[in-house]
């Protein structure tokens, strides 16, 4: 939201009570007696609030979203409105009593702090989904025993013990209230939670009143045994506060409310039995004394208190709002067009580009072909079984439901999520009876295009004819590059599969506010600027004869399996990283198949994507890299060389930010309405501008598993180019660092050459260095 809003809006908060409560109440009351007056300041801060949470939900990429803040509930229901924000959204409000600015009917669910609530919030809002449940507070506070709280407090055990706290500025009328507990008759010792307010604490201590009489403390980072210490716990305005006392069971007493929404807490929790509210100084020392004489005795109100924490099992309640269905897109087809769905979520540029650039020859789709193993007992991976586990997987993966729709007119386009899927129409299976069958329904699998009429993505089970479950089977997924790139795919990937002990990876959100310095600021534009000159200097690609029109959606892939810790041993023989070994044994292999051969030019201009440093491992959708180009020198020459040559290019280039000033352009063409994105996209994107495309991604180390098969490698396959026959992706997995060839129909004749070249280049890297 920005950094100054926080501060800013605790400083309206706190003058406006403080200081002018009764533009507080009037602001409070208008927003219940003019609906259009509450509809206008709504709808204001939403689409404001909205607009900027856009960015944290996308990066974010979360399964659930629950709101404990009436500006973020604003913006979520606006982003449901204005962005069909597809997983289900719910909000806590920790207010006793809700007001309109809590409360949004486009949520698929509003926790309120009891039933008498939810009329209230039927009339600020008709027609939302308000749900009752108690306290959602931190675990620690529970309901326990005062004097075993005590002795470690340091609060004497024969006194009665009351507890004022009114939130961490403690404002309000908190000297009043000292003065009436402390006039109150009996053994009392008043405990006052200052908070932040270091004023009111000083003016306490000044009195001189010993502390079994009277205890002013400062901040008290975990009050929870404080609560349970007390007797009575003594507040004015019944939010989170009053919500703490009432877990832990301690009766409440509300002493002159604040205005506006502590004063219609009060009057909830009065209503619903769970507090008492005391108006006036003389009623506070009445009341206090009464239940100081009784023994700290709550009568009726302490049985209302344990009838409602029992009453709702708290714990169901996030289940319950997981399982709610989000509201179903428009749907995919009309009179046979895809129907234009204005109020989709928008592609980030990145994602659009490669919408952009895809053509009737050229499908710009990512994905992989993993090998299995069998462990003992296992029965065949089938078509069914990945059918059932993905089907499992769904309601938490969105990126398997998203639909790509056009948004029409000159808005890029958007995404929905399909509601309707069926698992079953994306996989499927083929057996096969030899190397040959299986190597043909591979290139088939990756000639035909993802339908964009529904989720684009497939998966594909290979297994051999006559397979009993123990042989191995081959996978092979893809989905099109505008929902993810490689970083993205394997995030999917990884919340589909198994792996025993492996912890959830954390998912990032923004930056910390320290990253958005001015210097911080300075140096990554000065870096894009950089970035750009290079670019600019140094963009063109040699005309090359490996390029040319590609066949219409024919093509081949090739694997090569490379034993991981050869590749790292390589990598430290040359003193380089093992990505800079790999392209220089990629730029020998090809020397070595002829690439190179009569007046070619003796390089490969080569886009080889990055991974910005923003970019979350757990992501599971976006395009999140950078692109760097290298030259791959084809020339004759020893391996050592190439790998030590395209080393430095690869520095001289990420030192220059050629990377960011990449990403940045793919930013920037957003920019531009659809039309002249897509025209701009088509253009700079093809053989003028590079010959070939390879990635290199650092996967798990640790091996994943599906359905009792274990998976021994994957291989990384990339999307083609206009005029860019050639691709090469590679991943390091487990103990196995594959390497996927993917070729144009045109070039079969030197795929095979190419992977023998392969296997001996990285023998011969293997073999030398310094």
């Amino acid at each position: 939201m920005g950094s100054w809003v926080g501060p800013l809006f605790r400083r309206v908060y706190v003058a406006n009570v403080q200081t002018t409560p009764w533009l507080y109440e009037f602001f409070y009351a208008m927003l219940w007696r003019h609906r259009w007056f509450a509809t206008a300041a709504k709808s204001t801060l939403a689409a404001w609030a909205g607009r900027r949470l856009a960015t944290e939900v996308e990066r974010f990429d979360p399964d659930l979203i629950l709101s404990t803040y009436p500006l973020g509930s604003a913006g979520l229901s606006w982003l449901r409105r204005h962005r069909l924000l597809p997983v289900p959204v719910g909000a806590w409000v920790s207010d006793f009593a809700p007001h309109p600015f809590w409360l949004y009917r486009d949520l698929d669910a509003t926790f309120v702090m009891h039933p008498a609530a939810l009329p209230a919030a039927e009339l600020a809002e008709p027609g939302i989904a308000a749900r009752a449940t108690v306290p959602t507070v931190e675990r620690r506070y529970y309901p326990g025993d005062p004097q075993l709280e005590r002795p470690e407090l340091g609060l004497p055990a024969d006194r009665f013990v009351v507890l004022v706290t009114c939130g961490a500025y403690a404002f309000g009328a908190v000297t009043e209230a000292v003065d009436a507990l402390l006039a109150a008759a009996g053994p009392i010792q008043v405990v006052v939670a200052c908070g932040r307010n270091e004023r009111l604490r000083a003016a306490l201590r000044a009195r001189g009143l010993p502390a079994e009489r009277l205890l002013p403390l400062g901040w008290v980072a975990d009050t929870a045994p404080l609560v349970r210490a007390a007797d009575l716990v003594v507040t004015n305005a019944g939010g989170a506060t009053s919500l703490e006392a009432l877990a832990t069971g301690r009766p409440v007493v509300m002493f002159r409310p604040i205005a506006a929404h502590g004063a219609a807490n009060a009057a909830l929790m009065g209503l619903s039995g769970l507090s008492e509210t005391c108006s006036t100084a003389a009623q506070l020392t009445a009341l206090v004394s009464a239940r100081a004489a009784a023994g700290g005795s709550g009568g009726a109100e302490s049985t209302a208190v344990k009838e409602y924490l029992d009453g709702h099992d708290a714990a169901l309640d996030l289940p319950a709002l997981a399982a709610s269905a989000p509201p179903a897109p428009p749907p995919a087809i009309a009179s046979g067009q895809i129907r234009p769905v204005r109020r989709a979520w928008p592609l980030r540029p990145p994602d659009s580009f490669f919408l952009h650039v895809q053509t009737r020859s050229i499908t710009q789709q990512v994905g992989a072909v993993i090998t299995a193993e069998p462990e003992p007992g296992a029965a065949p991976l089938t078509a069914d079984v990945l059918v059932e586990r993905i089907a499992a997987a769904l309601p938490v993966l969105t990126t398997l439901r998203r639909r790509v729709v056009p948004r029409g007119g000159w808005l890029r386009p958007g995404w929905v999520v399909d509601p309707a899927i069926r698992v079953a129409d994306h996989v499927h299976e083929v057996v096969a009876a030899d190397d040959a069958e299986q190597a043909a329904a591979l290139d088939r699998f990756w000639s035909e295009p993802v339908s964009l009429r529904r989720p684009p993505w497939q998966l594909l089970v290979v297994r051999r004819a006559g397979d009993s479950g123990s042989a191995g089977c081959t996978l092979a997924f893809k989905m099109h590059h505008a929902i993810g790139d490689g970083l993205s795919l394997i995030g999917t990937l990884d919340r589909i599969l198994e792996t025993p002990g492996r912890r959830t990876p954390r998912r990032r959100g923004a930056p910390s506010p320290r990253s958005r310095t001015l210097k911080g600021m300075a140096f990554q534009a000065s870096r894009v600027v950089r970035g750009m000159w290079e670019l600019g200097t140094n963009a063109g690609a040699p005309r090359h004869p490996l390029n040319r029109e590609l066949t219409a959606n024919r093509r081949g892939v090739v694997t090569v399996p490379l034993p991981t810790e050869q590749v790292r041993a390589a990598a430290r023989r040359h003193r380089a990283r093992s990505s800079e070994v790999l392209l220089g044994v990629l730029a020998e292999a090809l020397h070595r198949a002829g690439v190179a051969d009569g007046a070619a030019p003796d390089r490969l201009r080569t886009m080889l994507p990055v991974a910005m440093a923003s970019a979350s491992g757990a992501r599971t959708a976006g395009n999140q890299t950078g692109v760097v180009s290298v030259d791959l020198p084809v020339g004759p020459m020893t391996v050592t060389e190439r790998i030590q040559r395209i080393r430095g290019d690869l520095h001289r280039r990420m030192d220059l930010g050629e990377p960011h000033a990449a990403a940045f352009v793919m930013r920037a063409l957003g920019m531009f309405p659809a039309p002249v994105h897509a025209w701009m996209s088509q253009r700079v994107y093809n053989s003028q501008f590079f010959n070939m495309i390879a990635s290199y991604i650092p996967g798990p180390l640790q091996q994943r598993r599906i359905a009792g098969h274990r998976l021994t490698a994957v291989y990384p396959v990339v999307a083609l180019a206009e005029g860019v026959p050639l691709g090469i992706g590679i991943m390091r997995y487990a103990g196995v660092t594959g390497v996927c060839v993917l070729y144009d129909e045109s070039l079969r004749g030197i795929a095979g050459p190419l992977a023998t070249a392969l296997r001996s280049a990285f023998a011969d890297a293997l073999a030398q260095g310094r």
